[in-house]
């Protein structure tokens, strides 16, 4: 194939021979890029390898002889003032310096491609002016349509993830609209069982004990009444207790689970387990019962009314579930620990099968005993109570001998 020899040129050297000739039109023949020398006073190509054929369609001889019109034939439009800003910018660079440029091109048939150009200066006048610059430019429209369809997947993408987010945006409101409407719910919920639970405890207890005095000090003199007012007085008597016992499971279970308690303050303890005897002395006149205190400790930080709740309930159960053979016998005691208080009540009761019924024991309407009859809330509602200030509860018992149950209070705890 003819290559086209620059024009105008001077050999460096005196003498060329021909095998060197031959070696570097072979040498340019092989070069997968286009060679080619552009001379900026004529804006025309004055070499190119015949790798040019084969990207662009034009013949060496067909590039050289374009001349001036080579740029506005071969560039693509949308190119072209790019490009010959880059060819004014070549101007200002010195010899040897490299510069690259990407740009497209069409075929003589039709085709478009990208080239990427790599430049340096070849030629220039006694005043610097670039007379020439060498290049060699390769085909890169095969990476050019990947970093397109690179783009285009990154936008569809986008615009994917846009729409998700709109999406989540609109499921995140409606949730936020939900949770408040739910939040506004569960705070009538919580004022209502706020409500239930003083009213339980204060406008219905106190009525429920003074029907339950007055049904035992009738029953004082059962004897001298009537079979049939003595049948009455029974009823009314189990009645006031069953009222009694449902009020406080009520009580137990809507404090356990209510959102706060009552100010935290210092706690004696003789005086509160003195007011929970009160509250039990015909439980306790009816069993004989006998209860002791030993109290190595004699204040705890606890809520007062609270404390009062789970001695009662707990010296109430002791008695409860005596053993029907000997005296009922309960003991309350207080020893400090390294990070708070322990307070104990022990008996000598019927005892429970704890490997058995340990979760019994402590569960929601469940009961390790069969008789007497018993709500099943009180321990648990201890339990939920102690948990939510970080203290604890656990029992010790021997079938047929006695039961320990043993609570233990941080030294101060923090309000809930």
């Amino acid at each position: 194939m003819q290559v086209v020899q620059p024009q105008n040129i001077q050999a460096t050297s005196a003498v060329v021979d021909e095998s060197s000739i031959a070696f570097w039109t072979r040498m340019a023949e092989l070069v997968p890029g286009i060679i080619y020398i552009f001379n900026h006073a004529t804006m025309s190509n004055e070499y190119a390898n015949c790798t040019i054929a084969d990207l662009l369609g034009y013949s060496p001889e067909e590039v050289c002889s374009l001349g001036e019109t080579l740029l506005p034939t071969i560039i693509h439009e949308d190119d072209q003032d790019a490009l010959f800003d880059y060819l004014k910018s070549l101007q200002a660079l010195p010899i040897g310096t490299e510069t690259t440029f990407e740009y497209r091109v069409k075929s003589k048939q039709g085709n478009e491609l990208w080239l990427r150009s790599i430049d340096s200066i070849f030629e220039t006048s006694d005043d610097g002016a670039v007379l020439r610059h060498i290049g060699i430019a390769v085909d890169i429209t095969a990476q050019k349509e990947n970093e397109a369809r690179l783009i285009e997947v990154n936008e569809s993408l986008e615009a994917r993830v846009e729409a998700r987010t709109e999406t989540l945006e609109v499921l995140n409101s409606e949730l936020g609209v939900c949770m408040a409407r739910r939040t506004a719910e569960l705070n009538d919920v919580n004022r209502d069982l706020k409500d239930l639970t003083y009213v339980a405890t204060h406008d219905l207890k106190v009525p429920i004990n003074n029907m339950i005095c007055l049904t035992h000090m009738l029953s004082e003199a059962e004897g001298e009444l009537p079979p049939e007012h003595a049948e009455t007085l029974s009823w009314m008597r189990d009645a006031c207790h069953q009222a009694g016992e449902k009020l406080d499971a009520l009580i137990c279970v809507a404090q356990a689970h209510s959102g706060t308690f009552g100010v935290f303050e210092e706690v004696d303890l003789k005086s509160v387990t003195e007011r929970a005897l009160v509250n039990l002395h015909f439980q306790m006149m009816k069993a004989n019962a006998v209860v002791s205190c030993d109290f190595d400790v004699q204040t705890v930080w606890f809520v007062p009314r609270e404390m009062e709740n789970i001695l009662q309930s707990m010296i109430g159960n002791a008695i409860k579930y005596r053993a029907p053979e000997r005296r009922p016998r309960v003991k309350v005691q207080s020893r400090q620990l390294e990070n708070g208080v322990e307070i104990s009540i022990s008996d000598n009761g019927s005892g429970v099968d704890l490997p058995r019924d340990q979760d019994k024991v402590f569960g929601l309407f469940k009961r390790a005993h069969s008789t007497p009859d018993g709500a099943g809330v009180s321990l648990y509602s201890i339990r939920r109570v102690l948990d939510r200030v970080g203290g604890s509860i656990h029992a010790s018992s021997k079938v047929g001998k006695g039961s320990c149950f043993s609570f233990r209070l941080p030294n101060k705890p923090e309000r809930l």
